[in-house]
């Protein structure tokens, strides 16, 4: 097939480009002007590119605020660890101290124990929508902080 008539997927396009500014060392990313013009030579309304651009955007702080939420999760859940870890070795040392004998130490290690098997559920193996409503919450907080410091004219 000649080169002027083959047609191209959208992944082909996005593998194609990113390829080429891989080759340019100097150059991995392309100026807003640069993308104007590859959208305008495509064929493609400056009202079409700026809504892709804000799309990405809100994408792109949408998937941020989902890693950030994730790793508040996981670092919640090993706070929660070391707390267990902590009390529970204590409790174990007074049991060993006060009578050895009768190991009344299993029973708070196995219900804490129990909560911490849900809690290490719920950090490492979330539900996607669970993360997108977290994620969300921390966008909607964001935003609401950033209306307030406007209106007080910090922003």
């Amino acid at each position: 097939m000649e080169e002027s008539n083959r047609r191209y997927t959208d992944e082909e396009v996005t593998t194609i480009f990113r390829r080429a500014l891989a080759r340019d060392r100097q150059k991995d990313t392309i100026s807003h002007s640069e993308l104007v013009e590859i959208a305008r030579s495509s064929g493609i309304t400056p009202e079409q590119l700026q809504a892709s651009i804000d799309e990405e955007a809100s994408e792109g702080e949408l998937e941020a605020a989902k890693e950030q939420w994730t790793q508040r999760q996981r670092r919640e859940f090993n706070s929660h660890l070391t707390t267990y870890c902590i009390i529970n070795g204590f409790l174990f040392m007074v049991n060993m101290i006060t009578g050895p004998r009768a190991l009344w130490v299993i029973w708070p290690i196995m219900g804490w124990g129990l909560g911490l098997a849900f809690h290490y559920v719920n950090a490492f193996f979330m539900a996607d929508e669970k993360v997108e409503r977290g994620a969300r919450s921390i966008l909607r907080k964001k935003h609401r902080r950033m209306e307030r410091l406007h209106e007080r004219g910090r922003i």
